[in-house]
């Protein structure tokens, strides 16, 4: 089958890999039918022989597709099914899984990420024809028969990106009328406006250096953008005129850089609460002005999310048509142009968010 892989910090390409099968009896086959690029990918794409990435190593861990064959032991799918593939594996069964953590479980691992996969043989990635999954029944969703013709583009940024916005979203607190600042125009930042809107967030201020994509932010649920690259001083600005100089009720860090971070506890109004969900902490850990966090009582949550344990929640929001995240889908390409979908997203080519490709 074909399948990208890395090679070497910037080279990515197409070529012919293994083909995936049953190996153990919890295992199922699935045929992808939209697989994304995802930020975390530019990491690897950037930076993959620090992270420990061998030549050859398949990427991607953010797929949906249709299963094609599955292990003895496994009952929640079956061939035919529709499927979305949360990006982390889970077992269902263990202490973390059982607490909606699934992030955090004892069996798990991630799709394309080399130094996450414990499950034997090559590592399997979604931007691939077939991906091997292990702990099929802990890891992958059926799509409900009410979306059985709903596009692929609605549901692929239920597997991360519009799930780590939520989780986001969801851990800064934000109630109904507060205000709350995004920090960061990329796919999970414009999402973040979107799950903040959806908690009923009264004013919602998208921070970030790129207008096109601070226009598809608005879309989303902005309620107010800033384009603090080039109008540095207008976001403090709009920010005391909305909350009285208070500053906003929560922060919502999509970047998670050492100057994001300081910026977002800086900026959080006493009492407030910073949820930080970006990667490039794994780049450089925030040195925080911890003694301004303690003064001001302030709350720092962050973390991955646990895809699974929100979907059940998500499907009537999709089902009724209050939700949907393709408008960060800037980008459909076929399986053999993904390493130009990955030049796109490393350039933020004009017009582009996020890539995905269509890989069958």
């Amino acid at each position: 089958m074909r399948g990208l892989v890395f090679n070497a910090p910037k080279d990515v390409r197409v070529t012919d890999v293994p083909d995936p099968g049953v190996v153990n009896p919890t295992d199922a086959v699935v045929r992808v039918t939209k697989a994304g690029i995802c930020g975390s990918d530019m990491h690897i794409y950037n930076h993959g022989d620090a992270f420990g990435f061998d030549a050859g190593c398949r990427l991607g861990h953010e797929f949906v597709g249709v299963v094609e064959a599955v292990g003895p032991e496994v009952r929640s799918v079956k061939p035919g099914d529709r499927i979305v593939a949360p990006f982390w594996l889970s077992c269902g069964e263990c202490h973390f899984c059982k607490k909606g953590l699934t992030t955090s479980c004892v069996q798990g691992g991630c799709f394309g990420f080399q130094a996450f996969w414990g499950f034997g043989g090559h590592v399997e990635g979604g931007q691939s024809q077939f991906v091997r999954v292990p702990l099929a029944d802990g890891t992958l969703v059926k799509v409900p028969d009410e979306l059985a013709d709903v596009d692929d583009k609605v549901l692929l940024p239920l597997v991360d990106v519009f799930t780590t916005a939520y989780h986001a979203a969801k851990g800064s607190g934000v109630k109904p009328g507060q205000t709350a600042l995004v920090i960061g125009d990329g796919a999970v930042g414009l999402l973040a406006c979107q799950a903040a809107a959806l908690l009923g967030a009264g004013n919602i201020v998208l921070s970030g250096h790129h207008d096109d994509r601070l226009a598809v932010g608005a879309r989303l649920g902005a309620t107010h953008t800033v384009n603090s690259k080039a109008n540095a001083d207008r976001l403090g600005e709009l920010l005391g005129d909305l909350t009285n100089s208070f500053g906003p009720d929560v922060v919502i860090d999509a970047i998670s850089s050492a100057d994001s971070m300081v910026h977002a506890a800086n900026t959080v109004q006493p009492g407030g609460t910073v949820s930080w969900v970006g990667m490039e902490v794994f780049l450089g850990a925030p040195q925080l002005p911890w003694d301004t966090c303690f003064l001001r009582n302030l709350t720092i949550r962050g973390g991955v999310a646990p895809v699974r344990s929100y979907l059940p929640e998500l499907w009537p929001l999709v089902i009724s048509g209050k939700l949907d995240p393709s408008p960060v889908l800037t980008h459909d390409l076929p399986l053999e142009r993904a390493a130009e979908g990955y030049e796109i997203m490393a350039t933020r080519a004009e017009g582009s968010v996020k890539v995905c490709v269509s890989p069958n």
